[in-house]
């Protein structure tokens, strides 16, 4: 499996030689992108989006960056807004003020990376096991599609087509969010792709049985 390709936004241009020196020393990773943050968190998560990363890493300060500057804690929550469940992390001095803002204290590590590894809390290991679980389970969902959809639509059940539909949103979300069909519209396509297989083996049968019935009449 590939090493991870992750991002990290920092306001700071020590901070961001230190994270990447660290990350880089972690031989964990292919590519480590590095991002001032932008006057508009919409232009930085779509820099985030064309960059192509497994994980997203962030201060949770980025108030010296700029006049009523978000925070690292928004940036997070506006990126999961495009990519659902998606590996993010927040490093910190402000432990407490991070832990307060953020909806999973558990994405919350301290800049002190001893203080981290005291408590067993290697933030680079985390990001890549997070990484290679969040991968495993798109994998996992992706082949269990794959192998529904190999299904002949006629022989598919009820709930194999309401399973197909399931994985396939939980699949959109992972790519991007806007954009998808609604779940009543991929019902009703997969229900008629059915029909329209039974109504071909229908017309093959009756072809079949005018044949018959004109070679007995000697037609």
């Amino acid at each position: 499996m590939d090493l991870p390709v992750i991002a990290y936004v920092d306001e700071s241009s020590d901070e961001r030689d230190n994270f990447f020196q660290d990350a880089y020393d972690s031989e964990l990773f292919s590519e480590i992108h590095l991002l001032h943050p932008d006057d508009d968190i919409t232009v930085l998560i779509e820099k985030l989006i064309d960059l192509k990363i497994d994980a997203l890493v962030s201060d949770f300060n980025l108030a010296d960056a700029g006049q009523n500057m978000y925070t690292g804690a928004q940036v997070v929550e506006a990126f999961l807004e495009v990519r659902d469940d998606f590996p993010c992390f927040i490093r910190t001095s402000w432990d407490e003020a991070a832990l307060k803002s953020s909806n999973d204290v558990n994405r919350v590590y301290s800049k002190n990376i001893k203080q981290e590894d005291l408590v067993g809390r290697n933030l680079f290991q985390r990001i890549a096991l997070q990484v290679e679980h969040h991968r495993s389970r798109i994998e996992s969902w992706q082949s269990e599609f794959d192998a529904l959809m190999d299904i002949a639509p006629p022989q598919r059940n009820a709930a194999q087509i309401e399973r197909i539909i399931e994985l396939d949103n939980m699949l959109e979300k992972q790519a991007e969010k806007g954009g998808s069909l609604p779940s009543l519209t991929k019902r009703a396509m997969l229900n008629r792709e059915g029909l329209f297989a039974q109504e071909e083996e229908l017309i093959r049968r009756a072809e079949k049985l005018i044949a018959a019935f004109k070679i007995n009449a000697g037609e």
